[in-house]
């Protein structure tokens, strides 16, 4: 009789197992789906960005590719950015691609306006147009090493020539009253002429607008009996 109920429990015992595994064999066979779908379709990943690299900063920096520097003569001392702009009109060029080395002796002219053009297309165009001025002006070939180096004045810098030897900054702050400028920018040089070494005075405005405010006003006044004339850097 124990027997025979033992028989029976086990047989009751088995068949609900039984059925859990047939209920659940079709949701194992549809994970093992699901597992294999992800593996052979992995999501897209683009490629990590080379180390430094950020893709905000290549968003925002402007692209070198392409950029061609240039060397424009035959300007004169008081050449000005505006008056570059106009000979190179439709060069897609802008101020702030136009920068003048000055000459160190003599009177500070420009020894040349070192232009950044943005594609070798606008380098062109300005060779044509320079063509078609004349012989007055020339463009040739530069690097951007020789860009690189020069410090533009912006409009924002005179210079003052003419100055007596003794003069002092004092002098300088009376000379310039009522113009608006930086006090410590006040910086003498000492300039070989034709004849003996020559002093020169460069003071920072506080803008292009009165900067030449200083030009228009100041221009050829008298500083300790010397007539004095003033000239923008660019």
């Amino acid at each position: 009789m124990s027997i025979i109920l033992r028989a029976i429990r086990s047989s009751l015992s088995l068949r609900p197992l039984d059925q859990v595994s047939r209920k659940s064999l079709p949701f194992i066979q549809e994970s093992r789906k699901c597992l294999s779908t992800v593996t052979e379709q992995p999501p897209f990943s683009p490629l990590p960005p080379s180390p430094g690299a950020s893709p905000i900063d290549g968003l925002n920096r402007p692209s070198e590719e392409g950029r061609l520097y240039g060397k424009f003569s035959g300007v004169s001392k008081h050449t000005l950015k505006t008056d570059v702009m106009n000979i190179l009109e439709g060069c897609n060029v802008t101020p702030d691609d136009l920068k003048f080395s000055y000459m160190r002796g003599g009177n500070l002219n420009p020894a040349a306006v070192y232009v950044q053009f943005p594609s070798r297309s606008s380098y062109d165009s300005a060779m044509g147009t320079i063509a078609k001025k004349g012989r007055l002006y020339r463009l040739e070939r530069a690097t951007r090493s020789q860009w690189d180096p020069i410090v533009p004045y912006d409009g924002k810098v005179i210079a003052l020539h003419g100055l007596p030897r003794n003069v002092v900054i004092d002098d300088i702050d009376r000379f310039l009253s009522g113009c608006l400028y930086y006090p410590g920018s006040i910086q003498f040089l000492t300039i070989q002429g034709l004849g003996r070494p020559k002093r020169v005075a460069l003071v920072r405005f506080t803008s292009q607008t009165q900067a030449m405010n200083a030009y228009i006003t100041k221009n050829r006044n008298f500083l300790l009996n010397n007539r004095i004339t003033l000239q923008v850097l660019q």
